[in-house]
């Protein structure tokens, strides 16, 4: 494929592996062709990770790196992008480079349409502005007059030789016609059209503006996506309902046939004979009387393959409403487009009116049957989609028929950031309260930041793969490892045996005797036999609940380690991790080697969020093991699915509540039981569970309060923390627990919230003390900012109190020793090293400490290493910035006290100046730096401490066109970054708590293992209107600089969208009668939302099921 091409063969690192599949965007490239119709030279995006080489015949590929590049110089595009703070990690900003760079090629004055469309190719979007106008980003926190004008002089030419002729056509389509360039050809025919004739057109550009992403639309030809006829393929419906024609030719000459229901499920007298190919598609005029619609239901708005699909056409006899051909097609029910042509048949003849559809309804339950155990579960939902398309398309004819011409084909969004922020007046040089640019921001947008997966191979380096374990609970009865030294290549298989330490903690680096869940690892290479017996697995937790959280979390940088071997034992890890110590320390005791053998880098991390703290320690385990034995470096990447099969997710919730309240939403008594899933080891339970009890709470008082956690062992792969740790699973437990209270006292959900909030000064559920100023402060804010009152459904406000840190001082210890070390040159410039890991968070940007009172340009702080920081914490918590600064505040104050006696002797002289006489001066201008930590403490048996070291506050309001949120942030050390890990924390909320959902077979064997099947936010997602505002004239005594950790905290602000859908579907319940104490499950799917609607089609399929 293209992207190994370019890192193997002309080894360019810019463009990113991520998934594999196409899903995620991160490798996206620019492919340029000459188009013998307009005889332009078309600029498409495309996923380089699916795109074979041998496809690229008379084409261009233009990558990241020749766009522009720290030298000679970077493109506008990437300019504004890092300036305006749209990259976080960094990992997928080059795939977003080129989709807008391909855009702006094609487009020099892009509509909104086209800018979304250009993005949608699911990257992890969670931190976008808006885009226009030559990508014009508008947040408040830079000036977008600074940037220069796009240089034509730096845009690649066409190569001339690539410019060949074809032969013209107007709606004959050339089966090798990709789905971009269709949708293009059709959007510039419809308007030169009739509109009587363009209804198919209309309804294929409806599906296009959806279907996939940009870069799969630009790479999947008509043809392919007709010739597999697979029952997602969502215009082969349309294609039949306006009577396409296939153009085939073979050695035996040419033809023509129709691609119609009989063609589609593969009926051997209407199917292409051997040898045949589609040449081109007749797309027919539809005509006066026609009427022709398009349906899909999907997980997401855009790049998901849909539940159901459908497309539906009926003609009538002029002037009247009597149906004179009617044809209905359904994909997504079974392996196969369907066709309803027994109850179309029936239905001809028929007035289209009320009686009509009961009875098409009726009839198309029957013809259309799907089993209870069909393949691709949700069966109840997809029966109720078949009827309500058919109602959508029942009043769009209807609406036709009495000359109601159809809106809303163009899509129309407008994405916009708004934030305050405090900047009192300073020294330039100060960089504390000022919206710095990331500091690798300019590389995130070149590709020029390297992650371990850019790092070159060296000499004698080999690459390892796993072999995991295929059922959820065995004894290994024998290994034979003889088939995969035969393999050519194979080096050696290791295994358990070959550990000479220890072999993992709390959890097997190899699987020993037993294994405990699907996708434990046993051994590494490949070919290997194993022989089972199997034992009985443990899958879920049996209990009534009253929530399910079932999601796992987005990293989008797979687990990637290289070990390489030194002399005297040494060994150097390059790893992608939160926790180099933990890594430095598994690796010495599994080679039993001490510590000082063993050195650990890590520049940065492509998306953590917590997920990279336990399970790299265990595959760091694996490599160096590997190359211990065979002596050689070894490489050891994950791809997308192994990655997601092993590293576990979220902790699975299940929640149970009894409450006691008064008349006037008063919470008196509570009563909580919490059940989290572990999985088959601890990993991080152990911390979650006595974490979780305490967060609980959130922001209620409840005077007399009983919670009880349990952490539930099951034959699953061990679940671990994640951003928020427990946090969002019981905040919306809590959140879901005044929503039952307000329902059942029929007040407004915000005014028992406002009631039962903490008020002034008071004590936690667990005797700690805080002030609930700040929170009030944001709680009336926000309720300004969208005029809350004024609406009516379908709007929530959520208030937020969460923790910072962890309820131990030793986890806020950075070192036991060496915290942060600060190097000053003889130049004076200034080199920083300090215990934190960036991954995204701009933890780096952060360290460009004030303390030195030096520009920003003199500072510059290299990779995290176990080599000159030791013993570091985890970088989590929200408290790596914090911790961190603190250490390397101490270290500059003391190499200010080196440098006084020589400041006071000449003080009006430079920095440089100073510098040069301490080195003459022999004064040390190197230092060490340390931070104790906050002093916590929780005593969990007489359930009282201070937990926590301080609290942080915020309230999102969500309604159906926008969210509004309010943070207490105090005085942001960088409020650039800081808005924008809000922006993605809440995003990322949005996904867990509506879209994430994972599935388990019977026998434990994890089915959502890739973007295709797991649908995480795209840029579709963010709210239309999406506002965020820094609670002014707010301070912090107990942080550095009087800032407030937000990383974790935003995260669970997504629950506003669950809880505005969900009084959403209670207004619809409530117009229906239907009674109000309903619980949804989280996430809040299209298919929960449609279910608890309980509208007439889920009556209508449920009373029909129960006849068959």
């Amino acid at each position: 494929m293209l992207k190994f091409f370019f890192f193997n063969a002309v080894h360019l690192s810019g463009t990113k592996y991520g998934c594999g599949v196409g899903g995620c965007g991160a490798c996206t490239v620019m492919i340029s062709t000459y188009d013998p119709v307009t005889k332009q030279i078309q600029h498409r995006p495309a996923n380089s990770c699916l795109f074979p080489i041998c496809s690229l015949h008379g084409a261009a590929v233009t990558t990241v790196e020749e766009v522009g590049s720290i030298k000679p110089r970077i493109h506008t595009i990437q300019e504004r992008l890092a300036k305006c703070n749209g990259s976080q990690c960094g990992f997928c900003t080059p795939g977003k480079v080129m989709s807008i760079y391909a855009l702006l090629r094609n487009h020099a004055e892009p509509s909104m349409e086209k800018i979304i469309a250009a993005l949608d190719g699911r990257f992890q979007t969670v931190n976008c502005k808006k885009y226009n106008k030559g990508i014009n980003i508008h947040s408040g926190l830079c000036n977008t007059e600074e940037f220069p004008p796009v240089d034509p002089t730096q845009e690649f030419i066409f190569p001339p030789e690539l410019i060949v002729g074809l032969i013209d056509f107007w709606l004959v389509i050339g089966a090798a016609c990709c789905l971009a360039q269709l949708r293009d050809i059709l959007m510039k025919a419809v308007p030169k059209l009739a509109e009587e004739k363009t209804k198919i057109y209309q309804a294929f550009l409806q599906h296009l503006r959806t279907l996939a992403g940009e870069q799969m639309r630009s790479m999947a030809s008509l043809g392919g996506h007709i010739v597999s006829r697979a029952s997602t393929r969502e215009l082969n419906p349309i294609s039949s309902v306006g009577k396409s024609v296939l153009n085939l030719a073979s050695e035996d000459g040419k033809r023509q046939i129709l691609l119609n229901d009989q063609f589609l499920a593969g009926c051997e007298h209407a199917d292409l004979k051997a040898k045949e190919v589609i040449v081109s598609v007749l797309i027919p005029y539809s005509m006066k009387d026609d009427f022709i619609s398009a349906f899909r239901q999907a997980e997401s708005q855009k790049n998901a393959l849909s539940i159901v699909n459908s497309g539906m056409r009926i003609l009538f006899s002029p002037g009247t409403d009597t149906i004179v051909d009617l044809s209905i097609l359904y994909g997504g029910i079974g392996s196969t487009i369907l066709s309803a042509r027994k109850s179309c048949e029936k239905l001809i003849g028929r007035q289209w009116n009320d009686q009509m559809l009961n009875e098409a309804c009726r009839l198309v339950l029957e013809e259309i049957f799907l089993p209870p155990s069909a393949l691709g579960r949700k069966v109840e939902y997809r029966r109720t989609l078949l009827v309500s398309f058919l109602f959508r398309f029942y009043l769009e004819v209807l609406h036709g028929l009495n000359q109601m011409v159809r809106t809303g084909q163009e899509l129309h969004t407008h994405i916009s950031v708004q934030a305050t922020i405090h900047t009192p007046g300073q020294p330039p040089q100060d960089p504390v309260g000022r919206p710095i640019m990331h500091q690798s921001g300019i590389k995130h947008t070149t590709g020029e930041e390297v992650y371990i997966d850019d790092i070159r191979p060296v000499d004698g380096e080999l690459s390892l793969a796993l072999v995991t374990n295929i059922k959820a609970h065995t004894k290994i009865m024998s290994i034979n490892a003889s088939e995969a030294l035969q393999v050519p290549g194979v080096v050696d298989v290791v295994t358990a045996r070959d550990v000479p330490g220890e072999n993992g903690k709390d959890e097997q680096a190899y699987a020993e005797d037993k294994v405990v869940c699907v996708g434990q690892i046993i051994c590494a290479v490949v070919a290997v036999k194993i022989v089972y017996e199997d034992l009985e697995p443990i899958l879920t937790i049996e209990v009534t609940i009253c929530l399910l959280f079932n999601n796992r979390f987005r990293i989008l940088e797979l687990e990637y380690l290289l070990d390489h071997r030194r002399e005297d034992k040494e060994m150097d890890v390059y790893v992608s991790t939160q926790h180099a110590t933990d890594v430095q320390e598994f690796v010495a005791s599994a080679l039993n080697l001490q510590y000082n053998k063993i050195m650990c880098h890590m520049k940065c991390v492509g998306g953590a969020f917590g997920g990279k703290i336990t399970k790299p320690l265990l595959f760091a385990v694996i490599a160096a093991v590997a190359a211990n034995k065979t002596g050689h470096a070894v490489c050891f990447a994950l791809e997308r699915n192994m990655d997601m099969l092993i590293t576990g997710r979220w902790h699975p919730f299940f929640g149970k509540y009894k409450v006691g309240f008064m008349n006037d939403g008063r919470i008196r008594a509570a009563d909580f039981q919490c059940y989290i899933n572990g999985g088959c080891t601890k990993d991080e339970f152990e911390s979650v569970s006595p974490s979780l009890i305490p967060l609980i709470g959130q922001c209620i008082y409840i005077l007399n309060l009983l919670v009880r956690g349990h952490a539930c062992k099951t034959n699953l792969p061990s679940n671990t923390a994640f951003r928020g740790f427990e946090f969002p699973q019981a905040g919306l437990f809590v959140e879901t627990c005044i929503v039952a209270v307000a329902t059942q006292t029929d007040l407004p959900h915000e005014k028992v919230r406002e009631i039962n909030m903490y008020k002034r000064v008071n004590l936690t559920s667990f005797k700690e003390k805080f002030d609930a100023e700040n929170l009030w402060k944001c709680w009336e804010e926000c309720l300004d900012k969208p005029d809350y009152y004024s609406k009516k459904k379908g709007i929530a406000i959520i208030p937020m109190k969460f923790s910072v840190g962890f309820n131990a001082t030793y986890f806020h210890q950075v070192t036991s020793s060496n915290q942060s070390l600060v190097h000053i040159y003889i130049d004076g410039s200034v080199l920083v090293t300090h215990g934190g890991i960036e991954l995204g968070q701009g933890i780096h940007t952060k360290m460009s400490h004030r303390e030195l009172k030096i520009p920003l340009s003199y500072i510059h702080l290299c990779e995290t290493s176990t080599t000159t920081v030791t013993s570091g914490k985890y970088t989590a918590g929200s408290t790596g910035t914090e911790i961190n600064a603190r250490a390397v505040q101490d270290v500059c104050q003391i190499l200010w006290k080196h440098l006084d006696p020589i400041q006071r002797d000449n003080p009006n002289g430079k920095w440089e100046d100073w510098i040069s006489e301490g080195h003459k001066q022999s004064t040390s201008l190197s230092a060490t730096g340390y931070f104790k930590g906050y002093v916590t403490n929780m005593n969990q048996d007489t359930e009282k401490g201070h937990a926590f070291p301080y609290f942080r506050f915020g309230v999102s309001c969500s309604e159906n066109i926008g969210t509004d949120i309010v943070m207490d942030a105090c005085f942001t050390i960088n409020p650039a970054i800081d808005i924008g890990q809000i922006e993605g924390a809440f995003i990322q909320g949005v996904g867990l708590y509506t879209l994430e959902e994972i599935f388990f077979s019977p026998e434990g064997e994890q089915l959502t293992l890739g973007p295709d099947t797991y649908k995480i936010p795209a840029i579709c997602d963010i709210p239309e209107q999406f506002c965020v505002y820094l609670l002014p004239n707010s301070c912090n005594s107990i942080a550095i600089y009087s800032s407030k950790g937000v990383g974790e905290a935003r995260f669970f602000l997504g629950s506003s969208v669950f809880f505005a859908i969900q009084d959403a579907v209670a207004a619809a319940r409530k117009e229906r009668g239907l009674p109000m104490d309903f619980t949804p499950n989280s996430p809040l799917t299209v298919e929960r939302i449609c279910m608890a609607c309980d509208d007439v089609f889920t009556e209508m399929v449920r009373l029909f099921s129960s006849l068959l």
